[in-house]
């Protein structure tokens, strides 16, 4: 038996997806209404994403906030609950027999061939609002009509200054406040910089206050554990994604990365940012037409560069307004006004309150229940 409940759930896989909603549950308990953080406890069954599992939890344990309520997503299926609506960063099968209305937050900005083709993938016809950050997203996600720009809800913090810089800072080992700050945030996986560049970057240690920010895959995956221990061994300052990356971003006077969309954050953020190359990442730069123009205003290092000199040069370099960079940020992000997560929760509650009807997305829902 299904009991459907007035309530707004917010589906979870990594403490990184509670920094993308926060301020949008924020919102929508201004107005009123009730909202869940949802677990994905199915992680438990692949050995591989098990401890993010258990990360998540002891995360959520920790938040420090008596207004939310946190639920295994398979307790409530085999409950029967449903909810009202329930927001998440991609699809889940298990979402058709959880929620009366699904819509999708952007969870980040990507490039490349995989991750174009997975975060603008077919299964975005199931949501019934997708929250867009800017035109770039709309054009590839607004499936009859379901697209809502509304920019990037996590970043309304950063944009109304309200980030504390010195509870960052007051975390951080041997942190010398006359040396720049670097913020290395690799990606994981096969495209990530930590096999290549890994030993370079430890030394920058020497000189300058390195932050090590681990891709939340890094933080959990069985397979990541030897680049997990390689840089948990050789950097005394490392973060993984329990830490809000605009904290990091906030101290940091330079933000290195790779094919992580952390390049995107980075550029919003204002931040000088550079790319380090890859074996890998080569494929990136001759067939996508976005990560060729991003490698035309962003600095891109290939491996064998003298680093130390390379970075002296960027830390030498007065800021300008670079015409291009804004152009570029202006196609991927339409607001940047500290009210984003106020937009977003219009959204869902317009969801709510005002269905379009959609009888394609409505039949394949109904396909996946059976």
């Amino acid at each position: 038996m299904y009991q459907t409940v007035n309530k707004i759930g917010f589906f979870i896989n990594t403490p990184f997806h509670y920094y993308l909603y926060e301020d949008t549950i924020n919102s929508l308990m201004e107005k009123g209404y009730h909202c869940d953080l949802i677990i994905n406890d199915y992680l438990l069954n692949d050995t591989e994403w098990k401890d993010m599992y258990t990360g998540t939890l002891k995360f959520i344990e920790n938040i420090d906030r008596n207004d939310l309520e946190a639920y295994p997503c398979s307790l409530l299926l085999s409950n029967g609950v449903i909810y009202q609506c329930i927001i998440s960063p991609y699809y889940f099968g298990q979402l058709s027999n959880l929620s009366v209305f699904n819509v999708r937050m952007m969870y980040g900005v990507g490039f490349g061939l995989e991750k174009e083709s997975f975060n603008y993938s077919y299964w975005n016809v199931f949501y019934d609002t997708i929250l867009n950050y800017g035109e770039y997203d709309y054009q590839r996600t607004n499936i009859y009509n379901a697209g809502k720009i509304v920019g990037n809800p996590k970043f309304d913090k950063w944009f109304n200054n309200q980030i504390d810089a010195e509870l960052i800072l007051s975390s951080l080992e041997s942190f010398d406040c006359s040396r720049k700050t670097i913020l290395y945030a690799p990606t994981y996986g096969v495209h990530s910089s930590i096999d290549q560049w890994l030993d370079e970057l430890s030394q920058l240690q020497n000189e300058y206050n390195v932050i090590v920010k681990l891709h939340h895959g890094t933080t959990y995956l069985e397979s990541e554990s030897y680049r997990r221990q390689r840089i948990l061994s050789e950097f005394q300052n490392v973060r993984d994604d329990t830490t809000n990356t605009l904290e990091l971003m906030k101290v940091a006077d330079l933000i290195i990365t790779d094919t992580s969309g952390m390049i995107f954050d980075s550029l919003l953020a204002g931040k000088k940012t550079v790319i380090l190359n890859t074996d890998t990442s080569e494929k990136y730069k001759r067939f996508n037409s976005s990560a060729i123009l991003l490698r035309q205003i962003v600095p891109s290092w290939n491996f064998g560069c003298n680093l130390q000199e390379s970075i002296k040069s960027i830390f030498d370099e007065e800021v300008a307004e670079n015409g291009m960079v804004q152009s570029f940020l202006d196609n991927f992000f339409a607001f940047r006004d500290g009210k984003s997560s106020m937009r977003a929760a219009e959204a869902i509650i317009e969801t709510i309150q005002n269905p379009k009807e959609n009888i394609l997305r409505q039949d394949l829902k109904r396909m996946l229940m059976l």
